[in-house]
């Protein structure tokens, strides 16, 4: 048994800037690039309880260990999708183990 992981991501964590420790920007961990992922919507329950916004809040499925909250995730295979990672479980069950995020689609608007 294995999961369907179907798209591909690049995982930034933000870090404190070389040049100015008062700024931080996100930087791709080189670790986890090209991690198989799994992108569904979340349900309504999941929303609630992750304090997300209906056709924003989704949920998706990873094999691969050291993502954390707060960090940004790139869609490799769809550059125009980017989310921002609320939440981080591990779950091991049916010999199947995986770790289960809840993400915030982040979609980045002009300035004026």
């Amino acid at each position: 048994m294995s999961l369907i992981l179907d798209q591909s991501a690049s995982i930034s964590h933000l870090t404190k800037d070389i040049d100015n420790s008062d700024k931080e920007s996100f930087k791709v961990d080189l670790g986890l690039t090209n991690v198989a992922i799994n992108i569904q919507p979340a349900a309504a329950e999941d929303t609630i309880l992750s304090d997300g916004v209906f056709a924003q809040t989704w949920i998706a499925f990873v094999t691969q260990s050291g993502i954390r909250a707060g960090d940004l995730m790139t869609i490799t295979s769809n550059q125009d999708r980017t989310f921002v990672v609320k939440g981080v479980e591990y779950w091991d069950m049916l010999d199947l183990p995986h770790y289960e995020l809840t993400l915030t689609e982040f979609v980045e608007t002009e300035k004026s």
